[in-house]
């Protein structure tokens, strides 16, 4: 049970506000002074951070690619007995680290996803098909100057190498639609057209839909009024006579 340090009623674990004044909670275990988080919000968060910490990594590497490029000493440079301009050299390492941090993430993905939203764990396989397609056109882009440099007659060679990217690409899209379009019924049954039912002795929260019993003030889970101000003014009046 949580204690409201506000009023000193005993809340469910599961409350987040105090089902009396309306006191957030904030997942205080009682006695423990700890914070309760749920495996499933914790795989959530820990998602959150890497999918956050990608984007901004990805943003980076951008900005450092075009600024290095677009230096006047950095632009037509060629260093002796090195086949490359350095500016080839540079966007192969940016594109080298963008796929480095998305292979990781993929492993992310792959070991976070179904933990952190246990109903769209089928997901996951196509989460990870489009990851991959994004990863075949940067390894394209990455290994094209090198390409161009070390064949002798690059065009026959780009040209089947693209068709076969193509057709990889189509592969991965179309495997992934279908299992998004496979778990659709499941998703969509989850959907509540309904009314709950709510018993005589429980009542329904207007903002959220939980269900929470009728002689408590606030919703548990989003802390909003169960009754009206004059409901909640009459209860206290009874509770507390003059």
């Amino acid at each position: 049970m949580i204690i409201c340090t506000n009023c000193n009623t005993p809340n469910s674990p599961e409350s987040r506000f105090c089902i009396s004044c309306g006191q957030e909670l904030a997942g205080q275990v009682a006695g423990s002074g700890e914070t309760a988080v749920s495996p499933t919000n914790f795989m959530r968060r820990q998602l959150g951070i890497a999918t956050a910490r990608l984007f901004i990594a990805l943003l980076l590497i951008w900005l450092l690619r075009s600024i290095l490029v677009n230096l006047s000493f950095v632009e037509g440079l060629l260093i002796p007995e090195v086949p490359f301009a350095v500016e080839q050299l540079i966007t192969f390492i940016a594109y080298a680290a963008a796929f480095v941090l998305l292979i990781g993430y993929t492993q992310t993905v792959r070991i976070g996803w179904a933990s952190a939203f246990p109903s769209l764990a089928s997901l996951t396989p196509a989460l990870v098909g489009i990851i991959y397609v994004v990863l075949l056109s940067l390894a394209y882009r990455a290994l094209l100057p090198v390409i161009i440099e070390l064949v002798d007659d690059p065009r026959d060679f780009i040209l089947a190498l693209r068709v076969i990217l193509v057709i990889l690409a189509i592969i991965l899209l179309s495997w992934a639609g279908k299992v998004i379009y496979d778990a659709l019924p499941g998703w969509l049954g989850s959907i509540r057209m309904d009314t709950p039912k709510v018993d005589s002795g429980q009542r329904a929260c207007l903002h959220c839909g939980l269900l929470n019993q009728a002689a408590m003030s606030y919703c548990g889970y989003c802390g909003h009024a169960l009754k009206s101000d004059t409901e909640v003014a009459s209860d206290k009046t009874m509770e507390f006579p003059a």
